[in-house]
């Protein structure tokens, strides 16, 4: 996951902080936090133990999968490192959920991934209340 995904600006300044999840946080396995400023592992409840990492998309996927031993590896957080992973080729499903809200700012997932339809099949499936599911996969 994302350093943002973990915790909001300067967690990395909180030696207390230990995430948004509380004491038993949903993962219930080994988690990999990709941060510039990385700093020893956190053990909670449950099984989730925090590791952080200063890597590439290639080399933290490289400790997961290790980490893994043969089950699926899941990429979380937000459209930047969504986005790294995507543009290094590490990603075989992707699920989005689109909302029919436009904020006309933030980061957007798709800016230099041109054509993801050259690399994927795509479905999309639309609710009635206007969300809709899009699932990438790699063929």
């Amino acid at each position: 996951m994302g350093a943002g995904k973990f915790g909001p600006p300067g967690w990395q300044d909180d030696a207390d902080w230990k995430g948004w999840w509380g004491p038993n946080p949903p993962f219930h396995t080994p988690t990999f936090v990709l941060t510039h400023r990385p700093r020893s592992p956190i053990e909670m409840a449950g099984g989730t133990t925090f590791h952080f990492l200063d890597a590439s998309p290639a080399e933290a996927l490289a400790v997961a999968r290790e980490a893994a031993a043969g089950r699926d590896v899941r990429v979380g957080g937000g459209p930047t490192v969504a986005r790294d992973f995507i543009a290094a080729g590490l990603v075989d499903h992707i699920h989005l959920v689109q909302v029919p809200i436009v904020l006309g700012r933030g980061v957007r997932l798709w800016d230099g991934l041109e054509a993801p339809e050259a690399s994927y099949d795509i479905e999309a499936v639309s609710t009635p209340t206007g969300v809709t599911h899009l699932t990438f996969t790699r063929p």
